[in-house]
């Protein structure tokens, strides 16, 4: 894969954009990846890359002529960097989940001084450009409360007495300027692959992870760059600089799903729209049924975690971890 040189774009370096998704997830990648595009300010250059195991050439063919002057667009292979830590992993398959991946958006490309992750189930309405221009300084990351834990009660016991983190400030990782530098500097993937042998989080995951890695380094960014459509919105829509449909009312499974009308607006200009015209057309009732009890499942895991005796922070209060070394304890 040919790296181009910073310095070709003049005073205001690239726009590194990375997305994580396997192949059935490509077709609303394109979509997340058109409204960028549509919305973005035009006197910057941008470099979509697009992390992956084994998506087929044909599928990345249709990705890649979407590259126009200002957006250059690679697919990266994280197979080998998977096998080059496979023996630092306690457990086999975490990996199968794709959104593990930015966790080597540092290390992987070094050129970055920052870079940009975002979930393919986002819209961005707004100019990226904004987005990344944040200043990190020495912080971790840029990024916004989680709307689905701060609105549910559960969830909210859930990070305050497993993790030690205040439901307001749980950040959702699916948005995350990412200060490359610190991630580095500071040996966080080191950190993530320590904490795997510390405990398994199996509510949120890799978020939990980051939460804890990134606690208290993290710059809040206005909630506008990750409108969470559940509940309540973060902030007015006509303000709105980047829709998440996380969870799993999804536009493309759901024609009553909240707010879709952003996503068909640009779905409508990719080469895979009827592709996802027809995957709406035949979701199942089954299948809504699975989204359903797969809900319920994350509030019962939630609950069992919370009512664990040996549960993570219950875990690092017991061995008399500092906040300092495992940022673990509820401020």
């Amino acid at each position: 894969m040919e790296m181009k040189s910073l310095s070709q774009y003049g005073k205001k370096a690239e726009i590194p954009i990375f997305f994580a998704c396997d192949e059935g997830f490509v077709k609303y990648t394109m979509v997340s990846m058109k409204s960028i595009m549509e919305n973005a300010d035009r006197s910057r250059k941008y470099h979509i890359y697009i992390l992956h195991m084994g998506i087929t050439k044909a599928i990345q063919a249709k990705v890649l002529a979407m590259a126009d002057e200002e957006f250059a667009i690679d697919f990266v292979d994280v197979t080998d960097k998977m096998r080059s830590i496979a023996d630092k992993l306690p457990i086999r398959d975490y990996y199968s989940n794709t959104t593990y991946f930015r966790l080597f958006i540092p290390d992987m490309f070094p050129q970055y001084r920052k870079a940009l992750y975002i979930d393919s189930d986002t819209i961005v309405v707004g100019n990226i450009a904004e987005l990344y221009d944040h200043k990190l300084g020495k912080l971790y990351a840029g990024v916004c409360p989680d709307r689905v834990v701060a609105q549910t009660d559960i969830l909210g016991d859930y990070v305050e007495k497993v993790l030690g983190v205040k439901r307001a400030r749980y950040f959702n990782a699916g948005v995350m300027l990412m200060n490359c530098s610190q991630f580095r500097e500071n040996h966080l993937l080191d950190e993530f692959l320590e904490m795997l042998h510390i405990y398994l989080f199996v509510v949120a995951q890799d978020q939990d992870y980051l939460n804890l890695i990134c606690k208290n380094q993290v710059l809040y960014m206005e909630p506008k760059w990750n409108a969470q459509v559940f509940g309540e919105l973060a902030c007015p829509e006509e303000e709105v600089g980047l829709f998440h449909f996380n969870m799993a009312a999804k536009p493309w499974h759901y024609e009553d799903c909240r707010l879709a009308e952003y996503f068909w607006k640009y779905a409508k200009m990719t080469a895979d729209y009827d592709a996802i015209k027809e995957g709406l057309a035949n979701y199942t009732d089954e299948q809504r049924r699975n989204d359903s009890v797969s809900g319920e499942k994350l509030i019962q895991l939630a609950v069992s975690e919370i009512n664990r005796e040996d549960n993570y922070l219950r875990k690092m209060e017991k061995a008399g971890k500092s906040e300092s070394s495992l940022r673990c304890l509820l401020t």
